[in-house]
């Protein structure tokens, strides 16, 4: 075994250990003598070996959720400085990682998606755990963002994601009665979905922002400008602002106060929500989180 280690502490869903991947490959193709272990997405086939108590004897860097010095740490395992790298978070930062194309042939599989036409829009929707509002940088988005993008586009609209049986959900289908709705598969099979769709509008998601990322095929990506994609939040970098596959979007966010008297359905359904950002605001944006 390498006295070198680059250990995942794997957290999260599908594409919260798809970005600590990301991250360790990363680091072992800066420092190519470290082994990687505690990888497990089975999914793409991507395993090495678990972690064990023996695993971080002496000194270890430890990489926390979003923002840290990628290469001032992997020059410290280069130089010896410490014995391992310990991925503890997600790193969702643009500067951490190459293009796309890095990525593509190492997330891999033969589960097949459900393909649309380039007639029509695939809508991701994150409902489920987030319709509460208790995280602050997750919040559904209001019908009226979904129907000026359908209004501009003139696509056909397709949904699909987290939509159930809660409140949010069941006005979203009465809201856009004649579109088409994706039966629920599993996360790897709406991952491929949204990966293989021309136009694509997401949701306030990592899967739904990596799996269009990743996309060889998306034309159009409309991004809503909020919560985990806000650069001002001063933790993730989502906005690839010279990909001109991406159009920016500002949209209604309330903040955590103003959720504790809202009646989400009714917000949903009024909120006047979707105006593209210029290259200026999204420079603005920027120079906020500085």
């Amino acid at each position: 075994m390498s006295n070198k280690i680059i250990a995942v502490r794997s957290d999260g869903r599908l594409a919260n250990q798809m970005f600590q991947a990301m991250l360790a490959f990363e680091l072992k193709n800066i420092v190519k003598e470290a082994q990687i272990m505690g990888l497990s997405l089975p999914e793409w086939g991507l395993t090495s070996q678990p972690l064990t108590q023996r695993t971080l004897r002496g000194s270890a860097l430890l990489l926390p959720r979003h923002r840290f010095n990628f290469h001032q740490a992997a020059k410290a395992l280069a130089e010896r400085v410490v014995n391992s790298i310990v991925i503890e978070g997600w790193g969702m930062r643009l500067e951490y990682f190459g293009p796309p194309s890095r990525y593509q042939q190492l997330f891999r599989t033969n589960i097949a998606p459900q393909r649309l036409s380039d007639k029509q829009l695939l809508i991701n929707i994150r409902a489920e755990d987030i319709v509460s509002g208790w995280h602050p940088s997750y919040f559904p988005l209001a019908f009226s963002f979904y129907e000026k993008i359908i209004d501009s586009t003139g696509l056909e609209p397709v949904f699909m994601g987290q939509i159930g049986s809660d409140s949010y959900s069941l006005a979203l289908k009465e809201r856009f009665r004649g579109a088409r709705f994706l039966a629920p598969r599993t996360a790897i099979s709406d991952f491929q979905t949204i990966r293989h769709s021309q136009h694509v509008v997401l949701s306030i998601s990592s899967f739904s922002w990596l799996a269009s990322w990743l996309s060889e095929t998306a034309i159009n990506i409309h991004v809503p400008v909020a919560g985990l994609f806000d650069p001002r939040n001063g933790e993730t970098d989502l906005l690839p602002v010279t990909d001109s596959r991406y159009h920016f979007y500002a949209v209604d966010f309330p903040d955590m106060q103003q959720r504790q008297s809202l009646d989400y359905d009714a917000w949903a359904e009024h909120a006047d929500s979707n105006r593209l950002l210029s290259a200026d605001e999204i420079n603005k944006m920027y120079r906020q989180a500085q």
